[in-house]
């Protein structure tokens, strides 16, 4: 069995440092550079290139926020076991207002990494940045990122639609009370939901949520 780890728009694998999956074949996922007008089925597709098309492995994707979509996508064209999305949406109907006002006005075009941290003060505490030290890491990760990676990242996050899985492609979906980015209120039927968990909860309830992950491993074993 392999695990892929997919972090979120602007993060990277370290978001997962604090998980521990024990004796299981882990593999990091970090950000590839867009293609210009590239689609996100063929951009998830490039970064995942390595992964064959049918394998006799059992595959688990863990998708954060933006990395669920990815999972998502490869789920149609690779052999994928289980889907765990975290602080993620499986469907169109689960993008809030905002983002759909992003998609409406273009607002995509002025998303910078520049933007982003000079703003971060203003909203870092309501989207559970609570401590220096996810505060630097946070701001360490989104300055790895191009500026064109980050507006790709954000009018594809917009204009997507859930691909079709296969029924044999099991997908459970774990989300925070508090998210602030995608809101409890607009997700159906999540697998469970997280007690004051919040965008960041793999992070800062790392504990909670690793205990969880493991007995799903364990039973995949």
């Amino acid at each position: 069995m392999k695990i892929y780890l997919i972090p979120g728009l602007g993060y990277d694998c370290r978001i997962f440092e604090k998980l521990n999956f024990k004796n299981s074949d882990v593999n990091f996922i970090n950000w590839i550079e867009p293609i210009q007008n590239e689609n996100i089925t063929d951009y998830s597709l490039r970064l995942f290139k390595e992964l064959p098309q049918n394998s006799n492995e059992k595959i688990i994707l863990i998708g954060h926020s933006f990395g669920g979509f990815v999972a998502q996508e490869i789920a149609q064209h690779k052999n994928i076991d289980k889907i765990i999305l975290i602080a993620s949406i499986k469907s169109q109907s689960e993008i809030p207002l905002s983002f759909k006002l992003v998609k409406a006005l273009k607002l995509y075009k002025f998303f910078t990494k520049e933007l982003c941290i000079n703003s971060f003060k203003y909203w870092c505490k309501t989207h559970g940045f609570k401590n220096k030290e996810e505060k630097d890491l946070f701001k360490s990760m989104l300055n790895k990122q191009t500026n064109n990676y980050l507006q790709w990242a954000l009018k594809t996050l917009t204009e997507w639609k859930e691909p079709k899985i296969p029924s044999n492609t099991k997908i459970i979906q774990f989300h925070g009370s508090n998210d602030k980015t995608f809101p409890i209120r607009l997700i159906k039927e999540p697998t469970m939901v997280i007690d004051k968990g919040t965008h960041i909860m793999l992070y800062t309830q790392a504990e909670k949520i690793n205990g969880i992950f493991n007995k799903i491993i364990k039973q995949n074993n």
